[in-house]
């Protein structure tokens, strides 16, 4: 059992993990599968991932109808997202983005081979707007009709199942949206939540048969948003992890991982337990340049831990949200824009989606797709 995140702990002496002649550079879809066998494999660049989507898809299904059916579903998706980046009226965008956003979930969901969804599905969610108050808006929760597409991608993402018992308020859910959080800092006059990872370390002990992860954080960066080093952890939620002394250089904050993942034969076994483990504990951004993905961990009050969701699905829920919005209540759409959560929400709206769509290829590829810098 994992020790309740002491302050201090000795950093664990090991070698830096290389699978056959290659270091690890730690990422959530560094690994490829052949049959029982593990390997290394490198992000794909691609100015467009459509196409890419539509391999990735043709080669998961076997020919038939349900193939035929996520191709259709991709097919609605790229036309609802291409159509929202071309249009003039904003309040128009959400509504386009979120079905496109639905469409694609359901032909990923169908590629993972959830197969309830090729027939009639349902949103499992709906909106209660409150315009004079916009943290307590909620998004509800309706899974009595089955299949309900929101539940079906929880469950994909590896998601927390109980968040589906009660409503979220936007006052969760805002938090937690990557593009544009300072933005929300400056609405909610919050401190930031988001640290940035500067630094992984894959380690490895060859006599003992075990691999760790370390991470790096900036020590000015706890101090920016006001929390030691053991309270990140614990709001964090990495309750695997410890702070570590014996490192050199004062401006960095070590996390260690309290207890290594051992194996039996190969290293690559242990590797994929860890990426299992911290695949919702890492937010990315996709970017254009180098390292092309830049790692966060979400830092929020335990209160809030309940609320967590997987990075793809808080962008998801907020587009639903917003969409419902348009659709139901549009005068409430322009009153959006006018309260401090303005800027935010449009932020929102431009930067989002294409970050949806990078980070949904590289889940239906299981392999990080990024876009090139433009030379």
């Amino acid at each position: 059992m994992a020790r309740q995140n002491p302050i201090s702990a000795s950093r664990r002496p090991g070698y830096f993990l290389k699978l056959g002649s290659e270091p690890v550079a730690f990422g959530k879809h560094i690994l490829a599968r052949s049959g029982a066998n593990l390997t290394l494999q490198h992000r794909l660049f691609v100015n467009d991932p459509w196409e890419l989507i539509a391999e990735a898809i043709h080669r998961a299904l076997p020919k038939g109808k349900t193939r035929d059916l996520a191709h259709s579903f991709r097919r609605q998706a790229e036309d609802y997202f291409r159509t929202a980046t071309i249009g003039r009226e904003l309040a128009v965008r959400p509504v386009l983005l979120y079905y496109a956003f639905l469409n694609l979930s359901k032909a990923y969901a169908l590629a993972k081979g959830r197969v309830s969804l090729a027939g009639t599905a349902y949103h499992g969610l709906s909106a209660v707007p409150k315009p004079r108050a916009v943290l307590s808006s909620l998004i509800r929760f309706d899974i009595r009709k089955k299949p309900a597409v929101f539940e079906e991608l929880l469950h994909e993402l590896d998601g927390n199942p109980g968040i589906v018992k009660s409503g979220l308020s936007l006052g969760k859910l805002l938090p937690q949206i990557l593009p544009g959080h300072r933005l929300w800092c400056y609405a909610a006059n919050q401190a930031e939540r988001f640290l940035a990872v500067e630094r992984f370390e894959v380690l490895h002990s060859h006599e003992k048969k075990e691999v760790w992860l370390n991470l790096f954080v900036h020590r000015n960066d706890l101090g920016h948003i006001g929390v030691s080093p053991a309270k990140a952890l614990a709001n964090t939620q990495l309750s695997d992890f410890e702070v570590t002394t014996e490192i050199s250089n004062v401006e960095w904050v070590c996390f260690q991982q309290q207890t290594p993942t051992s194996y039996a034969a190969d290293s690559s076994q242990a590797l994929a337990v860890i990426i299992s483990g911290t695949r919702n504990k890492i937010w990315e951004t996709v970017r254009i340049s180098s390292p092309y993905r830049k790692p966060y961990i979400y830092c929020c009050p335990s209160t809030e831990h309940r609320a967590r969701l997987p990075q793809m699905l808080s962008i998801y829920l907020l587009m639903f949200f917003l969409g419902s919005v348009t659709r139901y209540s549009p005068g409430y759409f322009e009153d959006l824009f006018e309260t401090k959560y303005g800027p935010f929400f449009d932020t929102f709206i431009a930067e989002s989606p294409m970050q949806y769509l990078y980070l949904m290829a590289s889940e239906i590829l299981g392999r990080e797709v990024s876009k090139p810098a433009i030379i």
